[in-house]
């Protein structure tokens, strides 16, 4: 499998977990998904239009590779795990590090190999939280601080992002977590979203830097 743009425009959700090269595909999204700005315009009279803004340090936790979900990484630094990622923390040592990890996590892999779609609306549904946040329903929401919910349905399992808005910000949203096969998300209102354009990210802060993780025993 080639890991380049073709595969995430085109991916279609089939592929095994424990095929995927970590350091590839975390490449391939540095390219082309992180680091940039997604800019919308939504059909909602509280916030017609929103950025969403997606870091290198956003995809770990997506991948469930933080402090509550894996206890066996070297750091739990987000940016250090991902420039980690991209040079040789294998999938093999991911595994080794916390074999509950990838019983409980294997699906959000390929959640991460959908983003590309997921934030260009490809076949992605789009939910805000507004109506039901102050709810019964919505305490989930509320607790983590979710306005907005991207559903990507495919091969019948659902992959839903949510999002929670920077600090001080109303309009720019950061991807929060990934969830797989969520119900709460039936609760939340459907409302239509445009995708207009995406930005690169510039930064000028020095270049983080991997560190060696000797393999588990």
């Amino acid at each position: 499998m080639k890991y380049n743009l073709d595969l995430l425009k085109n991916f279609n959700g089939v592929i095994k977990p424990s095929t995927i090269n970590m350091a590839k595909l975390v490449n391939i999204i540095e390219a082309e998904v992180s680091q940039y700005r997604y800019f919308y315009n939504i059909d909602s009279k509280n916030c017609p239009e929103i950025v969403i803004e997606v870091t290198n340090a956003n995809i770990p936790h997506l991948l469930g590779l933080s402090k509550l979900h894996h206890h066996g990484l070297p750091t739990y630094n987000s940016s250090v795990i991902f420039e980690g990622l991209k040079a040789d923390w294998s999938l093999e040592n991911l595994i080794k590090g916390d074999e509950f990890w990838f019983d409980e996590n294997q699906d959000k892999i390929i959640g991460v190999l959908l983003l590309y779609q997921i934030f260009h609306i490809q076949r992605c549904k789009f939910y805000t939280t507004n109506y039901i946040v102050n709810k019964y329903l919505g305490q989930k929401y509320k607790r983590d601080n979710i306005y907005f919910v991207m559903l990507k349905a495919i091969n019948d399992k659902s992959y839903t992002l949510e999002l929670s808005p920077k600090k001080n910000t109303k309009k720019i949203f950061f991807p929060r977590s990934l969830k797989i096969n969520d119900n709460f998300v039936k609760d939340c209102t459907e409302i239509d979203i445009r995708f207009l354009r995406r930005e690169r990210i510039r930064t000028k802060t020095s270049k983080i830097k991997a560190i060696k993780w000797n393999k588990p025993r």
